[in-house]
């Protein structure tokens, strides 16, 4: 009986010790698009690498990938964070804007770089339901293809079992790699639901070679068809290409 709870006491620490290192989903996740002013981006960049990112680490701020759009004269900043919720996210960005180092390190950028953004899009989203997760890091740095989907009245679950059970495994047998998806919390300007997904590749040119060998792949071009024998499931999509930068966790 002794050797037997022994038994049991050392496989439940195993388990307990790959719980603490496997990912887990959170409950809540935030994506943030800023449109970058012209020739600013590096300004940007500076910013978050010396100003942003510390300090939120010392709040416990979980900032799990940030990525460039385009070239250093690109257009376009993106992050992506996680927390237990959004109360909880937006109490420890209260205290990282209250900050002396953020405030100092933020107004010292805008004395040396002057306006560095236009506009800032936040889209809070949340795991959908049977989402699956791959955030840890690669061996070698990947670009990464962001898309926003529009998907019409009455058709995200479709759509989401759809993206699940058929495009993730028909896109991985041609190179691109699901990080994961998401269900924003807002619907489009159209009424539309919005499904986030990021997906990942060897470059930017692998990528565009990936999904071209998606759309004429046979499978799913019928599983397509029958799925939208009643109608499309989506109306738009917008994709960015994403080069991470070089304090990011996801590359």
């Amino acid at each position: 009986m002794k050797r037997f709870l022994i038994l049991i006491g050392v496989v439940l620490t195993i388990l307990a010790a790959q719980a603490d290192i496997a990912p887990q989903p959170s409950a809540y996740y935030e994506l943030r698009i800023y449109d970058v002013t012209s020739n600013k981006l590096d300004a940007v960049v500076e910013r978050f690498h010396d100003t942003v990112e510390p300090v939120r680490q010392k709040y416990g701020i979980s900032t799990l990938g940030y990525w460039l759009v385009g070239t250093t004269n690109g257009d376009k900043f993106v992050y992506l964070m996680t927390a237990p919720s959004k109360e909880a996210l937006k109490e420890k960005e209260k205290e990282f804007g209250a900050d002396p180092k953020f405030k100092e390190g933020y107004a010292a950028s805008n004395r040396k770089h002057g306006k560095t953004v236009d506009k800032i899009a936040a889209l809070p989203m949340a795991a959908g339901p049977g989402a699956q997760y791959d955030l840890s890091a690669a061996k070698t740095p990947r670009v990464f293809d962001l898309r926003i989907y529009s998907v019409l009245p009455g058709k995200l679950d479709p759509f989401r079992n759809r993206w699940r059970d058929q495009a993730v495994p028909i896109y991985e047998r041609h190179g691109l790699h699901s990080v994961g998806w998401w269900i924003a919390e807002q619907k489009d300007p159209d009424g539309n639901d919005r499904f986030i997904c990021l997906l990942a590749g060897e470059s930017a040119d692998a990528i565009q070679k990936s999904i071209a060998a998606f759309h004429k792949d046979p499978e799913w071009q019928q599983v397509e068809k029958e799925s939208e024998r009643d109608g499309k499931l989506r109306s738009k999509v917008e994709a960015f290409k994403l080069t991470p930068a070089g304090f990011s966790g996801l590359k």
